[in-house]
């Protein structure tokens, strides 16, 4: 995903998110040709397995990484919601923000817990706030239009960086990736990535793909460097078809958003 960042007032951190935060491949790599051929290797496998226009809602998670998140996308319908939640390492409270699209319109919702004894945050309506975009000055820094997304968890800057891959059982694959070429994907921040090294063109990683071809599960095992600890990324899509489209909140659960709204998103 080409990764934002949506700075809160109060927060006092920057809380990195996926410009569905979501980006994807784009239009030209996303789309797979209708009349393509049955993949013939494990790569073209895993590429054609990847979620497109064509995919309907599915269900994402997104663990690890410079943000983790979790949401239901539906490319056909052009809409999106997205959960993030950041714990403050110093000041101890946790901050969720949940970011709905649907075609030209967006709203958010913000939550505050474990705040006692804490002052200076903004006090917001608990409904889904309507966004005006014409008073967010950036809007590169949030999540609020639609973007020709397909591939929330930038499964695709895993797969499109492959250095070897093979098929370990039915729908199961194994091999490693170039983490140099994830460009804003966000699988790792610079400080790792630096700390890697040359390591970082060949880090281990597993997919798995279901009966119908449609990429599962993909996990990045980024291993230890110095003073940086193993980690993993891992891209869950799952609920294909069923997840429900995300839809415009009833009347009487949305509102205008408050000036505090926008003063927050635009600080």
């Amino acid at each position: 995903m080409n990764v934002r960042k949506v700075r809160l007032a109060g927060f006092g951190a920057l809380l990195a998110l996926g410009g569905v935060a979501m980006g994807g491949c784009g239009v030209a790599d996303a789309v797979k040709e209708a009349a393509s051929p049955a993949p013939a290797t494990p790569e073209d496998t895993l590429m054609h397995a990847l979620p497109d226009f064509s995919t309907g809602p599915f269900h994402f998670t997104v663990k690890g990484g410079t943000q983790p998140m979790t949401g239901v996308l539906d490319a056909k319908k052009k809409s999106y919601r997205i959960d993030v939640s950041q714990k403050d390492p110093d000041l101890g409270f946790t901050l969720t923000m949940k970011f709905l699209v649907v075609r030209e319109k967006s709203w958010i919702k913000v939550d505050f817990k474990g705040t006692e004894g804490l002052t200076g945050f903004p006090k917001l309506p608990k409904k889904w706030l309507l966004v005006d975009p014409t008073k967010v000055e950036d809007t590169e820094d949030a999540p609020l239009s639609y973007d020709n997304e397909t591939d929330p968890g930038e499964a695709g800057a895993v797969l499109r960086a492959i250095v070897d891959v093979k098929q370990t059982g039915t729908g199961t694959y194994e091999g490693t990736t170039d983490l140099t070429k994830q460009g804003e994907a966000g699988i790792v921040g610079d400080s790792t990535l630096k700390a890697l090294g040359d390591r970082a063109k060949a880090v281990p990683f597993e997919a798995t793909v279901d009966a119908q071809g449609r990429l599962t599960r993909t996990v990045v095992k980024i291993p230890a460097a110095g003073k940086v600890k193993a980690a993993r990324y891992e891209v869950v899509y799952d609920q294909y078809g069923s997840a429900g489209s995300p839809t415009e909140p009833a009347a009487a659960e949305q509102q205008k958003a408050p000036k505090a709204a926008y003063e927050m998103l635009n600080a």
